[in-house]
This record gives structure tokens, C-alpha cells and sequence, in this order.
């Protein structure tokens, strides 16, 4: 690995008393940007969006490309809370989209008296999950009794998206999407629309987080057709892809993979409806973002949860054929622990680079940061 010089390293969004992760960032037209992320209550104990009722998904808008920033909003609204990390699709009209999964929740004895309690998962079903993750428990250790200082319970929601005319600052026209026969649809990384219309969302089966499938609208996003598969292998574990659209007219997807915690890729030539078997790349981290350079290379950044903690980034100059690990560049390092990640990028007028992430700081305190950096 080669640590990257000359960058310069913001904190764009802090607050003591919130934790705030998993951003996503859009460029619009003009200087205009749009990043949406994860906020809720600072805990004594660390608890993602799975797990915890309290999270809102919030939207910071820049118009001097980073520069500054608005403070954040809460997307859509106050009344869609307990979601999973969004994403947001820039479209051809000028709108911007937000895809949202939002589970539904329950206080624990209301949840247990439900006939239909066996489909929600209570603090006792998860917490042996939670004592035993390998990356995020030495973070903030759980207390021995976790179970009781969580009073709620969690089942199945909804997938959905909304539409925002006005570059995010309001949201209108919500859709919901059917995912059957999956049992949802969680994505972090937006979508695409193709030359011909197409809004293609590609999504992960939440809350079974193995399996990879795709949305498509041909008419704006009015409505949505039968979900199609991506990518389903026996012993793997699939989601948080991220989608770009190539300038030989194919799809490149990257997959998070939870077993070997490898990226995974696959393809397609047919416009997303078939797709080829993913297979392993040699970068090792997640989840991982896609930006096409102007010299038409490919920029994959993710987060690397082992020392030295940080964000990574990865060429391709055959369209993701091959990826070049050997000149792995680190884009920052030596943060405090492994609760990172979630990296995206935007390309600035300027030919620099303009990367969001979140970590902890010196204080314990999870951030929304940024780095900003040229490529040779």
C-alpha cells in the first residue's frame, strides 16, 4: 500500500451527542452536491442501523462543491425513522432520487403480545450476534446486559423511494417497491439510469443480507418491475452493491461479501437484465463505491477494517477487469478502530477528488469526513 500525499483532511459534520455514519454523495448539475448518512443518539454502547429504532437518514447539501455546507436535514421526514443506510440516484430530469429501507418496530412487551411476534426479532435474538462481531464489539464493548437496556423489537418492513425536485431539500411522490420474493430491499449506493431511461436500483435481500437483485423502472421511477436476481452462490454472503455503467455499454457491480470480507464483481452486457457469476477480486475491505475518470479509468475507494484503519482506493484501466492491488493507494489511515468506512466519491472541477467517509475522532466521537486529493 502507498499512503497518498498532499490530501486534505475536513470534518464535515461532528456532533458530540449523535453517532453518524454510512454516507452517500451525489453530485447534481452546476456545483451543486447532495450526501445523505445515518444519525442517532450516541450510545454508551455501539449499535448500526439494524439494530436501533432511533436512526433518521439526514441530508447535507453543498453548492460550492464541498466548500461548505447546509446543516442537515432530515430525509424525507421526521416520521420515517428506524431506517437502514440510503442511497440517492441523480437523474436525467434534474431530479434526485432516495431509496430507503425501513424497518417496522415495536416496544419489546407490545411485540411479544403480537400474534405474529414470531417474525420479530427481539434484544435476546440479537445479542449474542452482537457480543460475538469480531470488528465493531471492541469498538464500544456491550454490557453483559444489553438485553435489558434494549426495549424494542424489530420485523420486517418496506422498501421505498422518493423524489426530490428541488435538490434535496424536500421530498415528495414516495414510492414503494415490491420486492417479492425477496424479503426486502436494502441499498447504499443509489443506482443508475441508462442511455434509454432505464433507473436501475440494484439492491440486497435485508434482513437475510446474502443476496443481490435488481429494480428497474422505464418510465422515471413511476413504477417498478419484478425484481430480478444478481447474485446468489451458496455459502456466500452478498450486499451493499454499488453500480456504474461503463463506457463500452456495459454494468460493472461490486459486492460486500461477509465471509471472506472480499469484494466481489460481476457483470453485465444486456442492459442489467442477465448478469454474469461473481467473482472475487483481489480487494480485500467493503463496501466499495464506483467513480469513472475522465481519462476513462475506473476508481473503486472502500474501507479497510484492519490496521492501519482506513479508506483505500484501487484502479482499473480495462473497465474492472483487472484491478491494480499492487499500487493500492491509502487515502487516510490510523484512525482509531475498525468502525469506518462507507467511502464515496465525487470528481471536483478543479480534476481533484472529493471523498466522504465516516470515523471516530481522537474523542470517540463518529464523524462524517472528507478527504480531497489529486490522482497522477
Amino acid at each position: 500500500m502507498k499512503l497518498m500525499e498532499t490530501v486534505e483532511h475536513k470534518v464535515l459534520y461532528r456532533d458530540p451527542f449523535a453517532y453518524c455514519a454510512h454516507p452517500h454523495i451525489a453530485s447534481l448539475k452546476d456545483d451543486l452536491w447532495v450526501l445523505v448518512f445515518n444519525r442517532a443518539p450516541r450510545r454508551a454502547f455501539l449499535l448500526h442501523p439494524p439494530q436501533d429504532p432511533h436512526y433518521y437518514n439526514v441530508i447535507l447539501r453543498s453548492e460550492d462543491q464541498g466548500e461548505t455546507w447546509t446543516e442537515p436535514q432530515v430525509a424525507p421526514n421526521y416520521d420515517w425513522y428506524g431506517v437502514e443506510c440510503a442511497g440517492l440516484t441523480p437523474l436525467a430530469d434534474g431530479r434526485l432520487m432516495l431509496n430507503q429501507w425501513r424497518f417496522r418496530w415495536l416496544p419489546v412487551d407490545l411485540a411479544r403480545r403480537q400474534l405474529n411476534s414470531a417474525e420479530f426479532l427481539f434484544p435476546e435474538d440479537w445479542a449474542i450476534h452482537l457480543h460475538a462481531d469480531p470488528e465493531l464489539s471492541p469498538v464500544l464493548p456491550y454490557p453483559d446486559d444489553i438485553v435489558r437496556r434494549i426495549t424494542w423489537a424489530r420485523a420486517n418492513g418496506g422498501t421505498y423511494v422518493h423524489f426530490s425536485e428541488d435538490g434535496g431539500k424536500t421530498w415528495n411522490n414516495t414510492i414503494a417497491l415490491n420486492t417479492s420474493p425477496y424479503s426486502g430491499g436494502y441499498g447504499m449506493r443509489g443506482g443508475v439510469q441508462l442511455p434509454n431511461g432505464d433507473i436501475l436500483l440494484p439492491l440486497s435481500d435485508v434482513p437475510n443480507y446474502r443476496t443481490v437483485f435488481l429494480m428497474r423502472s422505464t418510465d422515471g421511477g413511476k413504477r417498478w418491475q419484478k425484481p430480478s436476481l444478481v447474485a446468489d452462490q451458496e455459502g456466500l454472503y452478498f450486499e451493499e452493491p454499488t453500480l456504474l455503467f461503463l463506457p463500452n455499454g456495459k454494468l460493472l457491480m461490486l459486492l460486500r461479501e461477509n465471509c471472506t470480507h472480499y469484494i466481489y464483481q460481476t457483470f453485465s452486457e444486456d442492459g442489467g437484465y442477465s448478469w454474469s457469476p461473481a467473482v472475487q477480486t483481489p480487494i480485500w475491505g467493503y463496501p466499495a463505491h464506483l467513480l469513472l475518470l475522465p481519462d476513462e479509468r475506473v476508481l473503486c475507494v472502500y474501507g479497510y477494517r484492519r490496521p492501519p484503519y482506513g479508506i483505500c482506493a484501487v484502479f482499473s484501466t480495462d473497465y474492472g477487469q483487472t484491478w491494480n492491488v499492487d499500487e493500492t493507494l491509502v487515502i487516510c489511515s490510523n484512525l482509531p478502530n475498525g468502525d469506518l468506512g462507507y467511502p464515496s466519491s465525487v470528481l471536483r472541477s478543479d480534476g481533484s477528488i472529493f471523498t466522504v467517509y465516516y470515523g471516530q475522532d481522537k474523542d470517540g466521537v463518529t464523524c462524517i469526513l472528507s478527504s480531497v486529493y489529486f490522482l497522477n
